[in-house]
C-alpha cells in the first residue's frame, strides 16, 4: 500500500472522483437540480465544467421528480454549450427504491446493458428512497449498503441529490448518518436578493475543501442555464432589532443557569468543524417559552400570544439566518462561527 502512487481519477477535476459517494444539497428551489443537470451534461459530453477537465463518461439519471422540466432544462444547456454531438445521458422515467435489494440490483442491471456509465446521480434521496425513513439510521445503512453492493461495486460513481434541513446548520435533511457515509458534499444555496447561487463544499474526505464558487441564471431556449459570476461572501451576522436582543439574552441567560452539554445528535453536526462545537445548548421550547414572557407585544390581550407567537417566529428565523444561533431539532445554541483558518488553535 505504502509503495503505490495514488492518482486521483478525477470526474470533474477537483470536485468529483470516479470512486465518490457525494451528496449535492440544497433548499427545495434553491438551484440544485440545475447544478447537477449542468455537471452531468459536461462529464457526459467530455467538455470542461466551468474551467474544470472532466472525464468523458456515460452518466445514469435516477430522476423521481420533475420529469415534465427535465427536457427544457438539458435542451437548454445542449444549445448554450454549442455541442454538436448527443451527451451519454440517460434518464429513467421512474424513481428507484434503493432501500430494496431488487430495486438496486434493476439499476445495476441498467446500468450494464447501457454500458459505459461512469456517474449515476439521484435526484431526489427522498423520492428514490423507497419505503425508507431518512431519519432512520438503519434505513439509511441498508439504503447505502445497497448503492455499495450494486453500484459502486462496479466502478461507478454515485451522487444523490437531496434536500436541506428546515435549520441554520448547514446540513441535508434526515439522518446525520447520510453524511458521515459521502466522501464529498456540496451545498447549494439560492440568495433570495440576487438570485445568484452559490455551491459550497461542506465536505472533502481525501483532499482540501475547495473555495465556494457562484452562477447567476442566462435565459437560454426556454429555460435558463448556469453562468459563472464572482462569489461574493456575505457577512454572516447582521444588526440586530430590539426583539432579536431580547431574544438572544433570553438565550444567554438560560445557557448560563440551564445550559447541558451537546448530546451526540448535536456534535454529528460538526464532524469537519469540531472548533464551532457548541458549549452548552438548551431546549428550544424553554427558550420559546422565555422569549414569549419577555417580548413587548402592543396587542389585545386575547390576541397577544397571536401576535406574540408572530413575533418569535421571525426572530428565530432572523437570528439562526443572521448566524447568531444554532437551531437542530429540539435544540438551540449561540453559534461560535469560528474561521476554519483558526481552526488548530481552537482545536
Amino acid at each position: 500500500m505504502m509503495a503505490r502512487e495514488y492518482v486521483a481519477n478525477w470526474l470533474i477535476d477537483g470536485l468529483i472522483e470516479q470512486s465518490d459517494l457525494g451528496l449535492i444539497f440544497g433548499a427545495s428551489g434553491g438551484g440544485k437540480s440545475f447544478v447537477v443537470l449542468d455537471m452531468a451534461y459536461c462529464i457526459a459530453a467530455g467538455i470542461p465544467y466551468h474551467g474544470r477537465n472532466t472525464k468523458k463518461t456515460g452518466v445514469l439519471y435516477v430522476c423521481g421528480e420533475g420529469h415534465s422540466g427535465l427536457q427544457k432544462r438539458i435542451k437548454a444547456i445542449h444549445i448554450d454549450k454549442g455541442c454538436t454531438e448527443l451527451p451519454n445521458i440517460h434518464i429513467t422515467t421512474v424513481p428507484a427504491a434503493f432501500i430494496d435489494e431488487s430495486s438496486a440490483i434493476a439499476i445495476q442491471n441498467t446500468i450494464k446493458a447501457i454500458g459505459n456509465i461512469g456517474v449515476v446521480f439521484v435526484d431526489t434521496f427522498h423520492r428514490n428512497l423507497g419505503n425508507g425513513d431518512e431519519n432512520s439510521a438503519k434505513d439509511i445503512a441498508k439504503f447505502l449498503q445497497n448503492i455499495d453492493l450494486y453500484l459502486r461495486s462496479i466502478g461507478v460513481a454515485v451522487i444523490p441529490v437531496h434536500h436541506s434541513g428546515n435549520d441554520s446548520s448547514g446540513r441535508s435533511r434526515g439522518s446525520s448518518s447520510i453524511r458521515a457515509a459521502m466522501d464529498v458534499e456540496y451545498e447549494v444555496k439560492q440568495d433570495a436578493d440576487t438570485n445568484i447561487i452559490t455551491v459550497t463544499n461542506t465536505k472533502m474526505k481525501n483532499f482540501e475543501q475547495l473555495k465556494p464558487f457562484s452562477f447567476k441564471f442566462k435565459p437560454v431556449a426556454e429555460s435558463v442555464v448556469l453562468e459563472p459570476t464572482k462569489y461574493t461572501a456575505k457577512k454572516s451576522k447582521k444588526s440586530l432589532n430590539d426583539n432579536s436582543l431580547i431574544a438572544l439574552n433570553c438565550l444567554n441567560k438560560l445557557l448560563e443557569s440551564d445550559g447541558i452539554t451537546p448530546p451526540k445528535i448535536i456534535i454529528d453536526l460538526f464532524p469537519d468543524s469540531p472548533q464551532n462545537i457548541p458549549d452548552k445548548v438548551v431546549n428550544l421550547e424553554q427558550w420559546r417559552k422565555a422569549v414569549y414572557d419577555a417580548i413587548p407585544v402592543a396587542s389585545e390581550p386575547e390576541k397577544r400570544r397571536d401576535a406574540v407567537r408572530a413575533a418569535f417566529n421571525r426572530v428565530k428565523n432572523d437570528l439562526s439566518g443572521a448566524g447568531h444561533v444554532g437551531l437542530y431539532g429540539s435544540y438551540i445554541w449561540k453559534a461560535k462561527d469560528i474561521a476554519p483558518n483558526e481552526r488548530d488553535k481552537n482545536a
